[in-house]
């Protein structure tokens, strides 16, 4: 059998436009790139580290050739889920760091070279031809479209950032707020007065950038600005002063930072309307799946996520899309240039590649 050789190194990503949240603003994702080879084969997978969850592209550069120093992978061409049961050990046993997205990214580089072995797509590994999401086997029931987002800025820059969504066709806009009371009602009257003339839903996202007070407050105003969703208003740990919230709020409430794996979700039912599901916190796209199918049976509503990544990634995190309620899977949309291709994007909707593995190809040298 051949010899499966790794290679990693940093993925710096250029922003179309800063990216800020309540938390902060970046120009750049500094994001990690594994790639396998194995014969003739080329397999990839990214990692996309947050300093808010202890990583950075040295932690996972390092957690990635730590964990496969003197090892043979060989074996987990044919058994992935003994991969993942690796480095869950390994992050908690050896690396004593969670290290989400070094174990997602390792994790996807293995399905795309799985994938491309077997020459079937990620998405078949997850769906049988029977599956109640898929359409005769070919195809898919149901796929949502993904919102886009925008940044937390002036509102100068928010404005312009708008202009653009709507100009390029996106209709599902994802706020970022979290400046405060005065100033993120004032982004929401004026982002409601340029979409009149369109069709358009806005989402928010608060990244933990509000009070309990706040919260009740925007909460009875969002629905006259066409908020479908608020995502994340307190800080993560205070789930439990949501509850009174939870029960009253006129528009469903979800929670990012406060969900990280399985773990989290049971303590999350009776509390909020859904989760955030990303592969770069569950560290697992086995994970996430297993998140979704536990979240539907506490009747809680999945979100798809990602932080900023390149179509390498948000090709994996699509894979599980058709089993979503919602999307924001844009990531690469957010960038000046995406150093991969193939991923299909038609009506606003990020379409699970049928190609073997991800689906991707490394298209730019970065």
């Amino acid at each position: 059998m051949s010899k499966i050789k790794l290679n990693v190194r940093p993925l710096n990503l250029k922003l179309k436009h800063p990216f800020g949240i309540s938390r902060g603003s970046i120009s750049y994702a500094k994001n990690v790139l594994i790639t396998l080879s194995f014969g003739d084969i080329v397999a990839y997978g990214e990692a996309a580290p947050s300093s808010y969850y202890g990583e950075d592209q040295n932690t996972v550069i390092k957690f990635v050739n730590d964990f496969i120093a003197g090892k043979s992978v060989e074996e987990y061409i044919t058994n992935v889920h003994k991969l993942k049961e690796d480095l869950n050990y390994f992050s908690s046993n050896v690396f004593r760091l969670s290290a989400p997205s070094a174990r997602a990214a390792i994790e996807m580089a293995f399905w795309d070279l799985i994938g491309k072995i077997n020459n079937k797509s990620l998405y078949q590994f997850f769906f049988q031809e029977d599956d109640p999401f898929l359409e005769n086997g070919n195809g898919f029931k149901h796929l949502p479209q993904t919102s886009y987002t925008i940044g937390l800025d002036n509102l100068l820059i928010i404005e312009q950032k708008v202009e653009e969504a709507l100009s390029d066709g996106y209709r599902i806009l994802k706020i970022k707020l979290g400046h405060g009371y005065e100033q993120d009602l004032n982004i929401l009257k004026k982002i409601n007065q340029m979409i009149k003339d369109y069709s358009c839903i806005l989402r928010v996202d608060v990244n933990g950038g509000w009070d309990l007070e706040t919260t009740k407050k925007m909460l009875d105003l969002l629905p006259l600005y066409k908020v479908e969703l608020l995502e994340q208003p307190l800080p993560k740990g205070s789930v439990k002063l949501l509850f009174d919230v939870y029960e009253k709020s006129p528009i469903p409430i979800f929670v990012d930072e406060d969900c990280m794996g399985s773990r989290d979700v049971e303590a999350l039912a009776g509390k909020v309307h859904g989760i955030n599901i990303k592969l770069m916190k569950s560290g697992s796209i086995i994970e996430a799946s297993n998140m979704i199918n536990l979240a539907r049976s506490y009747n809680l509503k999945i979100m798809l996520g990602c932080m900023i990544e390149s179509s390498c990634a948000i090709s994996a995190a699509a894979s599980l899309s058709p089993m979503a309620d919602y999307l924001d899977l844009d990531g690469h949309l957010l960038l000046e240039q995406d150093p991969f291709s193939g991923l299909s994007f038609e009506n606003n909707k990020i379409i699970p590649s049928f190609q073997p593995g991800l689906g991707v190809d490394l298209a730019l040298s970065n």
